[in-house]
Order: C-alpha cells, then structure tokens, then sequence
C-alpha cells in the first residue's frame, strides 16, 4: 500500500503530527510506502521520519491570505489554489499513491481541490481536532470564503472518516456517509516502568499554549491552593505564540506564583518529565483525543483533567486512573487539591493508569489503522 499523507506541515511539536509520524513509520517497517506532503513547513522536522519516508512542502501557506486587505483575499486565494492544484498534481503523477489520508483542520482550504484532482483514489479524512461538524465552521470571513472552496461537501465525498473518539464520531456521522472510530497510539509504552524518583510538589501540564489549552484555568486554580501547599509547583512544556506567552506570564505574576508555575519550551523526551511528576493536568476547553493523558498514564501517573469534548472521558476512568473535573476553576482547584493530599491514593491510580494505558500499545491500535486503510482501497 502506497500512502500519501496530506497536512498542514511537520515543523510543530503536536500530537497531531506525532501520531501521524508514528503511525507512517510503522507502516513503513510492514512493507508499505509513506509519502508526506505539506503545505506549509517552515522548519526542521519536529519528529523523526523513518529513512523510507518522503517528505514533500508545496509552499502554499494559505493562512496567509488573512494578510491581504479583505478586499483581495478572494483573488488572492484563487492564486494559491491553482499553485497548490498545479503542484499536488505533479506529487500525485509522481508517487502513485493507493490511498491519500487527509488530517483535518487547517486541510480544508485545499480540501475540495484534491478531492478533484485525486481521481479514483480513496481519500480518508482524520480528525485531530475533533469537534465533528463544528471543526469546519467559518467566521464571516471564512464564510465567503466557503463558497468557493465548500470543505462540507468536500468532506461529505471521501470515502471514510475517522475520528479519534466515540464522541466525536457521533458529530461526524450527522453528514459523512461512513464513519469509524481508532484512538491514537503510544509513542512508547515503557515495559518495565522504569525506578526513577520523583520531584517533590511536582505538577505538570503538556500542550501547546493556546487558547485551546486553557492554562489561564490551571493557574488560576492553583493559585486557590498555592498557600496551602508551599512545596508545590507546576512545570508547563509547551510551544506557542509569543503573545500567548507573555499574556499567561503577566497572569502567572499577578496572581504571586512567579517560580511556582514555570513555562519551559517542548522537550525530545517529554516521557522523563512525565516519569519525574506526582501528577498531570489538563484544563483544555476541548481536545481531540488528549495524547498527553496516555502519555502521562504510560508513564504511571494519574491524571486531573477537565471533563471536556471530545477524549479525557473516555480515556479516563474517574476516580480510578485519574480524575475529571468540572470546566470551572473551583472544581478543578478541588480536585489538584484531592491529588496533593491523597499520597497513597494518587500512588495507587498511577499503577492503575500504567495498566490502562496498555490498550493504546503501537502493536495494538496501528494494525487498526491499517486495515481502514486497506478497506477502501479500490
């Protein structure tokens, strides 16, 4: 099987393009070929690719055309999608693919073009941001824009969608004809779990900083139990734009916990920072799958996580591996709260989680992957 992998680009630190890349380099260790194609890398590979991988950017960063006057933006679009029409062919010519896989969002601009140009070649759509439906809605901008490049109806022509959580699937299945549920694998699944001690007081939170993630929520609801627990701190890793860097510090510093809540940028081996914390938060308003909780439960810590669409649900079983919270700041902080003062407890749902976490094996949800793959191959 010969697959093409279609998305925005492989420069960032992300679940989305650490799931892919795994899963292609795996593909490629049972024989298939992978190629990626981008459309707008702007740096060296975050992840590794295997040797066997090509690794293809059409230079087409369609969010540029936010730049232009909102007079021009339709003009400039039309330039950019018979650029991008004009270089997908040449990939397409070239590669042969048997199956193209499309990972939504930030694909949907180009979306409607490939599904012309591919031909009789099945295309699957993966949602790595979830939200079914909602993931492919447009401002006013976007909507004018949406008539000329509809990514609804385009979406409804491919031949299978897959989402990352049972959730999500049911927002999808209100207008794609054939819908399917896999979870995202491991990176790696620590077996034997490795004897290392842990940091005393020791918080972390993993994700990117953006809006989405909600670390104004973390901070301010560690900031109701700071003084209780002088010997706590939480350690965020995470890349993100400056400005939301500097908004989430200026919050850090007026609530006093400058030196408390500490922003380092994303790490190779987020497994040893996992394997060094007493716990992991997640505030997120919604996610797509939640990586960063398997991670955390592989590595045999619990998990605090807001009870949000569309994953940390259905990954955590509350009380047991983990748990979930309220989308409020109170009840969060109650819950962090829980954690810092049940020592044996928290101990306890950490080998819970480690076990949990087995399911989400490489070995286990890749063939999964593969075999939708191969059943819509024509």
């Amino acid at each position: 099987m010969r697959i093409l992998y279609f998305i925005p680009l492989l420069s960032t630190k992300g679940g989305q393009e650490r799931t892919l890349v795994d899963k292609a380099n795996w593909l490629v260790e049972k024989s298939h070929d992978a190629l990626f194609v981008t459309f707008a890398n702007d740096g060296p590979l975050a992840y590794s690719l295997n040797r066997k991988i090509k690794h293809v950017d059409l230079d087409c960063p369609f969010f540029h055309i936010y730049r232009c006057p909102f007079s021009l933006r339709f003009f400039a679009a039309l330039k950019l999608k018979r650029i991008f029409r004009y270089k997908m062919k040449e990939v397409i010519s070239a590669f042969q693919p048997d199956i193209i896989v499309v990972a939504v969002p930030l694909t949907e601009f180009f979306l409607n073009d490939l599904v012309k140009i591919s031909g009789n070649i099945p295309i699957v759509v993966e949602s790595h941001l979830a939200c079914g439906y909602e993931a492919v809605t447009r401002g006013f901008t976007e909507k004018v824009l949406d008539l000329f490049y509809s990514p609804q109806k385009a979406i409804r022509k491919t031949d299978l969608l897959v989402a990352l959580t049972e959730e999500d699937a049911k927002k999808w299945r209100k207008f794609h004809h054939r819908v399917c549920v896999i979870p995202n694998p491991l990176t790696n699944f620590l077996a034997p779990l490795p004897c290392i001690e842990k940091s005393e007081g020791r918080i972390l939170c993993v994700g990117r900083l953006s809006p989405q993630k909600r670390y104004d929520r973390m901070v301010n609801a560690f900031a109701m139990i700071a003084d209780k627990f002088r010997n706590w701190h939480v350690d965020i890793y995470g890349g993100g734009q400056e400005q939301g860097t500097s908004i989430l510090n200026n919050l850090i510093c007026a609530k006093g916990l400058n030196g408390r809540v500490r922003i380092f940028p994303p790490v190779g081996d987020i497994y040893s920072e996992y394997l060094r914390s007493q716990f992991l938060v997640l505030s997120s308003d919604f996610e797509g799958f939640g990586l960063v909780i398997i991670e955390a439960m592989a590595c045999g810590i619990p998990v605090v996580a807001t009870d949000c669409p569309f994953g940390p649900s259905e990954i955590i079983d509350d009380g047991k591996t983990g748990l979930l919270s309220k989308m409020d700041e109170k009840d969060l902080a109650e819950k962090m709260e829980w954690m810092i003062t049940h020592e044996e407890e928290r101990k306890r749902m950490g080998v819970h989680a480690y076990e949990a976490s087995a399911k989400y094996k490489k070995d286990l949800i890749i063939p999964q992957w593969e075999k939708a793959y191969m059943s819509v191959i024509r």
